[in-house]
């Protein structure tokens, strides 16, 4: 008896650190997966080496986008001294004391601000923002805490954009991939109320400069806006599903997300997504119509901002039906590996892994069915986006990056074309992405006036003529630094380096 009781202890005490070991390996393996999905095994560009232009600058010769967006201001001479205008105005006496630029046959408008994106921990894709003219971006999740280092950062004088952190996703969910993936960084899950409203005390402690709803049931939903109208923090993010737009109304949230979040509500108005895709499309496209002039006017009365992230959808519907043309169409080599490639809990861009691919789907009218889902929920978006410019919402410029398809910097651009290709003119383009952008966000960096901040973008060519003039960047101002086009191609050069040090696939088919 003795001998089977020592037995027995051996084999529970095996048995444990059996299972110690397995524990300790799964969080080891957990952790690398995240890492790898993540982009953080990517090295980090060295910028030390670039040296933009500072202290008392002198842009001569310049046509200005004036501060109320509607006209051009030839042959000026923009004067900038440490972070913000000294002066806007023609002149000819200049101090020797000012580096000069020479503006001549150029154009300067605001930084552009991208409202939503989601970087992961690439930290390299600050750079492309950068060389794309976004001076400043809204990353809308928390990553716990790692972007408020990155805000710190860019605040002591980093080669970043401005940056703006909401905390969260804040989601409800009770299933154990959600669970885990929710406690080791991407998407915290809050399951009831009390946990909800001390988390947005905590929040509002460590500095965030806003929450963003995702996903909440109605408990935990009126539980964030109650806590975040006595905390004094913007409440931000999605229309849950467990809420209507009456009751998003009544609430404390003062930004919407996405278009999308609005066409959502109004599809569960009608009766669900089954009652509408392949059967019923134009009648909810009807409704969407009969809908979108009084809900817009209802976010302007209620001063809710809206980003629009409405290029997501038709990328989505290229993805889905023909992957392979379509990743040879963006600028790939950009993206960080890790979150190309994926990791079991996040697949990647790739075929096989892009969660908007169907490779299943061959047969003629599968096609033909999700061509017709696509264009729906796409048409729905745009109906919505149009009244939100129609009824002079404030409408910001987001993009989703971080998305599969949507690629950092690049994709404000493709924004901004996609929102004129559906009916809206460069000018209201052109403020959605900056003087808005700033309102939202308060930065003081919205226009090019005595005293704003010296964000901005010089262009080869006039973007209020064609949107897409946005791409002739000749330089880039963030905090009064200026870049000019060379420093700005040398940082793209270095983002490929690092990004093809890092990768495990090939992607050279898609390269040529």
């Amino acid at each position: 008896m003795k001998r089977f009781i020592s037995i027995l202890k051996k084999v529970l005490g095996f048995t444990l650190i059996l299972i110690l070991a397995l524990l300790v390996i799964g969080y080891f393996y957990i952790q690398n997966e995240i890492e790898k999905l993540s982009g953080q095994k990517t090295p980090v560009v060295n910028t030390d080496a670039i040296s933009p232009l500072q202290g008392a600058l002198a842009i001569i010769g310049v046509n200005i986008i004036s501060f109320e967006m509607d006209s051009i201001l030839p042959n000026q001479t923009l004067l900038i001294t440490g972070d913000r205008i000294e002066f806007v105005g023609a002149t000819t006496d200049l101090n020797p004391t000012y580096e000069v630029v020479n503006g001549e046959g150029k154009y300067v408008i605001p930084g552009l601000i991208d409202t939503h994106i989601h970087p992961y921990q690439s930290k390299n894709d600050l750079l492309l923002y950068l060389a794309n003219g976004i001076t400043h971006v809204a990353i809308m999740n928390s990553w716990d805490g790692l972007y408020l280092k990155w805000r710190e950062e860019a605040k002591n004088g980093g080669l970043s954009p401005d940056i703006f952190v909401a905390a969260g996703p804040m989601n409800t969910a009770r299933d154990i991939r959600s669970k885990i993936y929710g406690r080791l960084g991407p998407i915290p899950v809050y399951n009831d109320p009390e946990t909800t409203q001390r988390a947005v005390r905590e929040f509002k402690a460590l500095g965030y400069d806003g929450l963003k709803a995702y996903s909440l049931d109605r408990e935990n939903y009126l539980a964030l806006s109650e806590e975040a109208e006595r905390q004094n923090i913007p409440m931000l993010g999605h229309v849950t599903p467990a809420i209507s737009l009456s009751e998003l109304f009544e609430s404390n949230q003062s930004q919407i997300a996405h278009v999308e979040e609005i066409t959502k509500a109004i599809e569960r108005e009608f009766g669900g997504r089954s009652k509408i895709y392949y059967e019923n499309t134009e009648a909810y496209l009807d409704f969407v119509r009969a809908k979108a002039d009084e809900i817009a006017v209802l976010l302007k009365d209620k001063d809710i901002t809206v980003s629009t992230t409405i290029d997501v959808y038709p990328r989505a519907k290229a993805q889905d039906l023909d992957l392979n043309s379509y990743l040879k169409s963006i600028e790939l080599e950009y993206l960080n590996p890790g979150i190309l490639e994926g990791s079991i809990f996040n697949p990647g861009w790739l075929p096989g892994g892009n969660r908007y691919e169907d490779p299943w789907n061959t047969d003629p009218e599968g096609i033909k069915r999700a061509e017709l889902y696509w264009d729906t929920y796409t048409e729905a978006v745009n109906i919505m986006t149009r009244a939100l410019f129609r009824n002079k919402v404030r409408v910001t410029v987001g993009t989703d990056a971080g998305n599969p398809g949507i690629i950092a910097g690049f994709s404000m651009h493709d924004e901004m074309e996609q929102l004129c290709r559906i009916g809206i003119d460069e000018l209201d383009v052109l403020k959605a992405a900056t003087v808005q952008g700033s309102q939202w966000l308060n930065a003081g960096s919205g226009g090019i006036a005595q005293g704003q901040q010296a964000n901005l973008v010089l262009l080869d060519a006039n973007p209020l003529n064609d949107i897409r003039n946005t791409r002739s960047i000749h330089g880039v101002l963030i905090k009064g630094k200026y870049l000019c086009k060379s420093q700005l191609d040398e940082l793209l050069a270095r983002v490929r380096n690092a990004n093809r040090e890092s990768r495990k696939v090939s992607i050279t088919q898609y390269l040529e």
